[in-house]
């Protein structure tokens, strides 16, 4: 007995055609189908629908920033810092007395003033670097400090000349540094 495949029928063949065409005609049109820029506009967006994530960066305007809350409680005291590396410091007053509570070091007794706008200093180990700077709360005028003596006997290692704006040497309170 032969065995005969049984062929499809023409109705099959063509159901099984149409059933093709209409899933990959679907897929290529949704393949092909791509939503132009500026093409939905607010009407088509339903109201807060949209969050923060579906905007690029910068395109939501910031808001005006709320109101501060409340302060919260204070922390522990932190340790002590260590030692300024400055060997003194003061502030020196025209005359060349020492204002004590502003002052490291260095000593009304540690001041000499032999000529107008000229400070002698003595620091205890010597100095190896000094910075000056005119007292804000007086005149104004120019200030140079140095290591190198001109005018200060020896003993002392630090000397500061104060002057007027002309450049005139001038009586000057300063504040000085030494390392």
């Amino acid at each position: 007995m032969s065995r005969f495949k049984k062929l499809p029928t023409p109705a099959l063949v063509l159901a099984m055609i149409a059933l093709f065409v209409a899933l990959s005609g679907t897929g290529y049109a949704a393949a092909q189908h791509v939503i132009k820029r500026s093409s939905i506009t607010s009407i088509h967006v339903k109201d807060r629908s949209l969050l923060a994530k579906d905007f690029k960066s910068g395109q939501i305007p910031r808001g005006p920033a709320g109101p501060a809350g409340p302060a919260g409680p204070a922390g522990p005291a932190g340790p002590t810092g260590p030692a300024g590396a400055a060997k003194a410091y003061a502030r020196v007053l025209s005359g060349g007395d020492v204002d004590d509570p502003r002052a490291r070091g260095i000593t009304d007794a540690g001041v000499s003033k032999p000529s107008a706008g000229t400070y002698c200093i003595d620091i205890e180990g010597g100095a190896v670097n000094v910075v000056a700077t005119l007292d804000a709360a007086g005149a104004s005028g120019e200030i140079r400090g140095s290591t190198l003596l001109t005018d200060c006997p020896s003993g002392k290692e630090v000397e500061i000349r104060t002057a007027d704006s002309a450049g005139v040497a001038a009586d000057r309170a300063f504040y000085v540094l030494v390392n």
